[in-house]
């Protein structure tokens, strides 16, 4: 289970304006049941990336607690992964000396599957990372993560560079993989195409938690994901229509 309580990170003096740029989250009190998969929502610079950053223990939080089975991210690491289209490789490793590095820190790292992954989006495992595109690159960190047999997967914008068909194909193979234990967190823009697998929505705006809704119930209410969103972040579809009224 996560669990975080009033967890909080900010930026300076001014923090009222640091949430307003995007810049931090707070107040934030959320807590996760084992098995869940979760899509965490938002405009950009709601917070998000730095929500999971601060989860995965990249950034210190500047108050609150973020709790895994009680205990912080630093004691259940190996039961720990966080994809993010920035990488955590190393640009002069292949893929297959990656394997080799990550078999060291995670002993359930599973090299079949890993190597079933590089094999599926058409990558060369011999090649250096840092010589791949953006979208090959991000596809190797994805590949990794996916092999962790990790319990906790926090997924940060795991679909950039990334064309439409292989985001569908991963968020299948994402989950016919899943054996109901895990608890992933996933970061996407894709609303849409994420909406059919998640359990979940928690969407965030200018550094709040805006919404917290689990998806059977919204399909009650006969709304979609896309309408939740809008709601919860005052999206205007109308907007741009008011900006040329008047106008001959």
């Amino acid at each position: 289970m996560i669990e975080l309580q009033k967890a909080e990170k900010l930026y300076g003096r001014n923090r009222s304006q640091q949430l307003k740029n995007g810049r931090g989250f707070q107040d934030f009190t959320l807590v996760i049941p084992d098995g869940q998969v979760v899509g965490l929502l938002g405009e950009n610079g709601a917070g998000k990336s730095t929500l999971l950053r601060a989860m995965a223990g990249l950034t210190n939080l500047t108050g609150g607690t973020v709790r895994f089975d009680g205990k912080p991210v630093g004691e259940i690491y190996q039961e720990f992964s966080y994809i993010t289209s920035e990488g955590s490789y190393f640009p002069g490793m292949s893929p297959i000396e990656y394997a080799k590095f990550l078999t060291g820190f995670y002993p359930n790292f599973n090299k079949q599957r890993y190597a079933k992954l590089l094999e599926f989006f058409e990558l060369d495992a011999k090649q250096q990372i840092g010589k791949m595109s953006t979208g090959q690159r991000a596809k190797v960190e994805v590949a990794a993560g996916m092999s962790k047999r990790a319990k906790y997967i926090l997924m940060d914008e795991p679909f950039l560079g990334k064309d439409v068909f292989t985001r569908r194909d991963f968020l299948k193979l994402m989950a016919g993989s899943l054996h109901g234990e895990e608890t992933i967190l996933l970061a996407s823009h894709h609303v849409e195409e994420i909406e059919p697998f998640i359990d979940r929505a928690v969407i965030l705006h200018k550094g709040r938690l805006a919404a917290d809704t689990v998806m059977d119930d919204l399909m009650e209410e006969g709304k979609t994901l896309m309408e939740l969103l809008q709601k919860a972040t005052g999206y205007d579809p109308e907007k741009y229509r008011r900006l040329f009224d008047g106008e001959e």
